[in-house]
């Protein structure tokens, strides 16, 4: 987490900023786990007087700071970043391949 992050104009934003770095937090530390879903994740900021719907964590995922600790939504489920399925680390590396090769094509 940042200073510059911290609205002093907006309390909530301040919140929803300590609440994503306690989630950080505790996926670090082990004291969560990291297979959740939508309405795990809308629970947990419930805890800490954040009432989120799904389609604003759809685009919070978008934006820092949530942006840092979650991957993406598929369907219903939350993929923290760093936990992802073996499956997407493959295709993550393997389409990174393909670009270097393309790049290195171009150049010749």
């Amino acid at each position: 987490m940042y200073l510059f992050e911290f609205d002093a104009t907006d309390p909530y934003a301040t919140k929803i900023i300590a609440v994503v770095d306690q989630l950080k937090n505790d996926l670090e530390s082990g004291k969560i786990k990291h297979d959740w879903h939508i309405k795990k994740l809308l629970k947990y900021f419930q805890k800490y007087d954040i009432n989120l719907d799904p389609t604003d964590l759809y685009s919070m995922v978008k934006k820092a700071p949530l942006k840092r600790v979650i991957k993406n939504i598929q369907g219903d489920r939350v993929v923290f970043k760093g936990h992802e399925s073996p499956g997407e680390i493959d295709k993550n590396k393997s389409d990174q391949t393909v670009k270097q090769m393309a790049k290195k094509a171009l150049k010749k």
